[in-house]
């Protein structure tokens, strides 16, 4: 893969240019064991492991000179990233409950380098310093799954869970300026820090009970309630070294995020071709967010946050004819959010403290969405299906201090689908989804920095046959397209985040498979991507070329 660039829509070029091309190389390797024997558990073994060393296009902060100065620019990152995955799974199914175990660990060792550059003109400069980018992460986490389902009666039956995930994330990062000559430059207001340790260490735990139940022979009723608990810890120890002497920080963090959610759902099918349906649920949380610094005190956040969200659901499902049904439904969902920023409230003497302003202080979410769907199969070998979605949603941002933000966005989406199967051999079937996104907003009528509605339309298509030669040998292609258009060339507002993107990918999938015996098959796949975009000129474009081949075998 190849990709370099950035467009910065205010500068007489439409973007700077980097000379390196850059490209990974990954492996990645897969096995899976299973053993079923009769009045034993299901016992399940697999590992994983995924491998990535080279160079991926990224941004970084740098000095973007052409008349006027920007300080977002491209630069290549170098990545070493290997990861080793390991899931030991049961199940066992019993007269009083069925049980399934698994036990999954996760081990990652990321190591990234970024070069920060400076451009003028649309070209590196190498007569000006760089900055160095070094980060080590070492990721370990470790979760355990319990799942428990019992059919109490014909009329009852419940389900349940437990998760627990335990995560520790480990870093080491080193930025350091240097000349064009190679030395380490401390001068100024360069950038040189280091950081020997970063420690997150990440808890969660995750209750989950479900119900199904069937009063009424026509009647059924799905609940459910779920409990949730997340907490992290973390400590940052770093150096600041600058001519004016060695500044050390050491940060800590804690975030405790608890979450209560219910739902029901009541269906009804007693009524000649008509399946009418009601669904509600609720969400509350809590979200405490504590930092500092503990030397200079210069950084510091002590934030509580609430949130409710309600959703409710109407809609019936509908069979007119033998080969005709369809569905609309209406779903209302509103959410509420409160902060509370005790660090940032006014003092006696009215001056805010220097902390960490969360600036919002209430927000209020509405969203109306309406969904109609229909599917006909006029013939036996041919199915069709077209779904129609409008989403309507209003935000009001209330700040203190600074009165209120208001947005609307809505978004309409047309979907359809068709699928032949004219020999029981072949089947085919193709796609076509078409989005059109608008935004308006209303940033406290500020007249100096206004801003503009936004508007933009994606396409997508997606084609897949499948062709069964014999009962042993089956050959597959699928071709998929996406196509946006969001960038406005005429726009003469240049204020505000240049957001809009235009591009066409594609890709193109060839596979074949291969039953030597009932439990061994072979398969191959080559895939062609194709990526363009056309709003900067070719900087960004790539062709990318993927053949694979692999087995599998089961022993029973």
């Amino acid at each position: 893969m190849m990709i370099a660039g950035v467009s910065i829509r205010t500068l007489s070029r439409l973007f700077f240019v980097i000379p390196e091309e850059p490209g990974t190389d990954r492996k990645n390797l897969l096995v899976e064991l299973g053993l079923t024997l009769p009045d034993i558990p299901i016992f399940t073994f697999s590992y994983e492991k995924k491998m990535r060393d080279g160079d991926i296009s990224s941004l970084t902060w740098g000095q973007a000179t052409e008349g006027v100065s920007r300080k977002i620019v491209p630069t290549i990152k170098e990545v070493n990233d290997d990861v080793n995955i390991i899931r030991v799974g049961a199940k066992y199914k019993h007269d009083i409950a069925n049980i399934e175990v698994e036990q999954r660990w996760e081990f990652t060792d990321l190591e990234t380098v970024r070069t920060e550059k400076n451009f003028t003109n649309g070209l590196p400069n190498t007569n000006d310093a760089r900055v160095v980018d070094e980060k080590d992460t070492f990721y370990e986490s470790s979760q355990t799954t319990v799942k428990i389902d019992k059919r109490i009666n014909k009329k009852l039956s419940l389900s349940g869970g437990y998760r627990y995930t335990k995560v520790d994330n480990d870093s080491e990062q080193r930025v350091q300026t240097f000349t064009p000559a190679g030395a380490v430059s401390l001068s100024g207001g360069n950038r040189n820090w280091f950081d020997p340790n970063s420690d997150s260490d990440v808890i969660s735990h995750l209750w989950n009970l479900n119900l199904l139940a069937k009063p009424l022979k026509d009647l059924t009723v799905q609940g459910f309630f779920r409990l949730k608990n997340i907490h992290r810890d973390s400590v940052s120890t770093w150096s600041d070294n600058r001519t004016t002497g060695v500044q050390e920080h050491d940060i800590t963090a804690r975030t405790n995020n608890t979450t209560f959610g219910e739902a029901i759902r009541i269906t009804y099918k007693r009524i000649p071709r008509i399946a009418p349906y009601f669904e509600a649920g609720w969400q509350q949380g809590d979200i405490e967010i504590k930092e500092k610094e503990s030397l200079s005190g210069f950084f510091q956040r002590d934030t509580d946050r609430d949130y409710d969200k309600q959703t409710y659901t109407m809609g019936l499902s509908f069979y007119p004819f033998k080969r005709v049904s369809g569905s609309i439904q209406y779903r209302k969902e509103l959410k509420k959010n409160e902060y509370d920023d005790e660090l940032d409230t006014e003092s006696a003497t009215g001056i805010v403290p220097g902390g960490f302003p969360a600036f919002i202080d209430k927000q209020y979410i509405d969203t109306d969405v309406y969904t109609t769907r229909l599917t006909a199969h006029p013939i036996s070998s041919v199915s069709t299906t077209f779904r129609y979605e409008y989403r309507a949603q209003e935000i009001d941002s209330k700040m203190e201090g600074l009165g209120r933000e208001l947005a609307h966005v809505d978004i309409q989406t047309f979907s359809g689908s068709v699928t032949i199967t004219p020999f029981s051999n072949l089947f085919i079937t193709s796609m076509v989804m078409h989005q059109n996104l608008r935004v308006k907003t209303r940033a406290r009528n500020d007249q100096a920095a206004p801003t503009r509605p936004f508007e933009g339309d994606s396409t997508t298509f997606v084609n897949t046959a499948i062709f069964a030669l014999n009962e042993k040998t089956e050959f597959s292609a699928d071709y998929q397209a996406s196509l946006t258009d969001n960038y406005d060339e005429n726009n003469i507002n240049d204020l505000g985040l240049p957001l809009e993107h235009d591009y066409t990918m594609q890709a193109l999938t060839l596979g074949a498979k291969y039953k030597i015996r009932k439990n061994m098959t072979l398969w191959s796949r080559y895939s062609l991507y194709d990526y363009d975009e056309s709003h900067i000129a070719d900087i960004d474009d790539y062709t990318e070329h993927l053949f694979a081949i692999g087995g599998e075998i089961r022993f029973r």
